[in-house]
């Protein structure tokens, strides 16, 4: 009868064989129970407020550990939001520094005071030389590049109320200072001091010095940064004092509780605020304030926690976190017994009323648990034997189905499976034999599609390394022209792609540029590519007065012939007289071009656009003129820079681009090309590349190579 009983009936019957014995001896032994412990119910209510004052216990430590923590982590992120600020202020003057240095020839000084001859508490810039330094040529060009500094050092000293001042050492011996003082010290060698050899031994990274007391006994602290001349070398140190009157103070006034205190250590663990600092007998010893080195061991492997220690005597709470910027540490402790005073007062009122009440339901409990282990005893017994008796029938059917399936699974498609049943099992071996039947065709499918896409990728792989050799990617381009540098990238989003760039010099004196970008993408889009980037070429090199206009009107003409596809090309060409810079170009539905002045930042140029190529037959295309002078440079780009999408589907945007553009605006064009890469590829992160990344950069040095190596 079990045989051929379906598998889900078999299941059914076991669940209903367990399920009411469970039932009936529950109920009976629930039943019986049942009166004799409705008395105990209110007594079991007064039971449970034992477990509550062990709970409210818990709560007010763990809320007075979560209130220590975020507040040791807000106080500490409020002072390190100062001292971030006077990162700012010094690093933002380092670059501005430097930057005059590199830049030199592009500043006009001013004369600079000697500190003597300036007025007490006006705040201006001010110099001298150390002793032993000459006024000579050198030593004056470099204060007159120093006279700039005023203009980025006054915002910032007018602004913050903390800061005492900005000042520099040069490796030439200049001690230049932005102050409201105008005392000095004709000894005063910058170079000798911590600060500037701090900075030194750790070039282009912020030094912060440790805390001093000023002639006032007032707390301070000093950043410095070095920065580098045109060549690269360290030329001197820009540095600040911060006043910390007003951080400690406002640190100090907290107040915690009743017993709560604060205190503050710098990166070395020594005591830089606490209430009895003041103290002639104050121990400045960390370590002699806590039983324990809990503390200690804490501070010194996180940057945030709460420990629980004896502290000055006192068991109580510690938190900590520590200031980035500085790596102080904020404390704040609060004794353990002031927490739990509420707690431990309810516990003592609940601990008479558990007591009697859990003898009384100990005895009840123990004939409950005595009647239910014989009853469970019984159950178990008729459930293992009813399992047995049903499990045969279902295991070893699916034992066998299983034995064969491992055999078809290691690859035997001929193996069939014995349906020896009519139930589930049966029906499921069937099933198998016919996915075998299925498996073997799959099989054959499989090696067949493989097959074709080995040979398509082998195809692929061909037309993209064709595709790649068509476009210019031997650099330096000219070696033999003095007038400019040029350098392009194309990146394509498929195997091949519908960007590409192209440049060449349509006679000696003319140099045409083309940027380019098809619509739709992969082998189509590839093969227009190529068409249109032969025609441009042969119209541009055939053109006897060099209009871009002309040329793309001649090339939209023919490329319209035969276009049942409807493909069509945006395209930027510019054709650039080499001998005067002048230029005429004609941008045909393309981006925006970007240009940057000598010693200036990479800017759009925004004008109304023509169609793009290929869409009607005998449209007309605009051109404009435009001149570049010596030291000017040119950045092109497909909608594959601006376009560039991250994973929440964001835009890269021209923003963006012009921010990697400008974050080394007078470099070469491959290193240009190179800074929006890595700039558009940590934006996208780990989303796919939808489109080609298309860019050329060329820097006009005039017809002298003025600047060219």
């Amino acid at each position: 009868m079990f045989k051929n009983m379906k598998i889900s009936i078999k299941i059914l019957l076991v669940i209903i064989i367990m399920a009411l014995g469970s039932l009936l001896v529950v109920f009976g032994a629930s039943y019986y129970f049942m009166n004799s412990m409705v008395d105990e119910f209110q007594q079991t209510n007064i039971t449970l407020g034992v477990n509550a004052s062990a709970v409210a216990k818990d709560s007010l430590l763990s809320q007075a550990e979560d209130y220590l923590e975020r507040l040791v982590i807000k106080q500490a992120q409020a002072a390190n939001a100062e001292f971030y600020s006077m990162n700012r202020v010094v690093t933002e003057s380092t670059q501005f520094t430097q930057s005059l240095y590199e830049n030199s020839d592009n500043f006009v000084g001013k004369p600079i005071p000697k500190p003597d001859e300036t007025e007490m508490d006006v705040a201006c810039q001010k110099y001298f030389l150390v002793k032993g330094v000459r006024e000579t040529e050198a030593v004056m060009n470099e204060v007159n590049i120093l006279s700039n500094c005023e203009y980025s050092f006054a915002p910032f000293l007018e602004n913050n109320e903390n800061l005492h001042n900005i000042y520099i050492g040069t490796e030439s011996g200049i001690s230049y200072r932005y102050s409201r003082s105008n005392k000095y010290n004709e000894d005063y060698d910058p170079r000798t001091r911590d600060w500037y050899i701090a900075a030194m031994e750790n070039p282009d990274t912020l030094v912060w010095l440790p805390t001093y007391l000023d002639s006032y006994g007032r707390t301070c602290i000093t950043a410095a940064m070095s920065y580098r001349d045109k060549n690269g070398k360290l030329a001197g140190v820009v540095a600040s004092d911060m006043l910390l009157t007003s951080i400690i103070d406002e640190i100090m006034s907290l107040k915690i509780g009743e017993t709560g205190s604060c205190f503050v250590l710098d990166a070395d663990q020594n005591f830089i605020a606490h209430q009895d600092m003041s103290d002639e007998d104050f121990d400045p010893d960390l370590a002699d304030h806590f039983l324990d080195s809990k503390l200690i061991n804490a501070l010194a492997s996180q940057d945030s926690g709460i420990v629980e220690t004896t502290y000055d005597g006192d068991n109580c709470y510690v938190a900590f976190a520590r200031m980035p910027e500085t790596g102080w540490i904020f404390c704040a402790s609060i004794e353990t017994a002031e927490v739990t005073a509420p707690a431990e007062k309810a516990k003592t009122e609940s601990d008479e009323l558990t007591e009697i009440s859990q003898q009384g339901m100990q005895e009840k409990l123990f004939g409950i648990y005595r009647l239910f282990m014989i009853y469970f005893a019984i159950i178990g017994i008729i459930v293992i034997m009813i399992s047995f008796a049903v499990s045969g029938t279902i295991t070893r059917p699916i034992q066998k189905l299983s034995k064969n399936v491992q055999a078809i699974g290691k690859g035997n498609f001929n193996q069939k499976i014995p349906v020896e049943s009519n139930d589930e099992v049966g029906q499921l071996a069937l099933r198998f034999n016919d996915m075998q039947d299925d498996l073997k065709a799959y099989v054959r499918n499989i090696e067949e599609v493989t097959a074709e896409k080995e040979r398509i990728g082998a195809e692929l792989s061909v037309a993209t390394q064709i595709q790649a050799d068509m476009l210019p990617r031997v650099f330096p381009a000219f070696p033999d022209r003095k007038e400019f540098d040029i350098y392009a990238t194309m990146n394509p989003a498929k195997e091949v792609g519908g960007d590409f760039y192209d440049f060449f010099l349509a006679d000696e004196d003319h140099l045409a540029l083309v940027m380019a970008d098809v619509s739709g993408k992969g082998v189509p889009a590839a093969l227009f590519m190529v068409i249109a980037k032969t025609l441009i070429k042969n119209h541009t090199q055939a053109s006897s007065d060099f209009s871009p206009a002309e040329i793309l009107s001649n090339v939209n003409d023919q490329l319209c012939e035969g276009n049942e596809a409807g493909l069509f090309v945006t395209v930027w060409l510019a054709i650039i007289n080499l001998k005067t810079g002048k230029g005429i170009a004609a941008n045909a539905g393309h981006e925006h071009p970007v240009i940057r002045r000598a010693g200036g930042e990479y800017e759009l140029v925004v004008y109304k656009h023509s169609p793009a190529v290929a869409t009607m037959e005998g449209l007309p295309f605009r051109e404009h003129t435009f001149e570049i002078h010596p030291g000017d440079s040119l950045y092109v780009y497909t909608d594959g820079v601006p376009e560039a999408t991250n994973a929440n589907e964001e835009l890269y945007g021209t923003d963006r681009m012009l921010k990697a553009l400008n974050k080394e605006p007078g470099a070469e064009p491959k290193k240009i090309l190179h800074n929006v890469k890595v700039s558009v590829d940590e934006f996208v992160g780990t989303a796919p590349q939808f489109d080609d990344i298309t860019m050329l950069g060329l820097c006009y040095f005039g017809p002298e190579g003025s600047g060219k190596e």
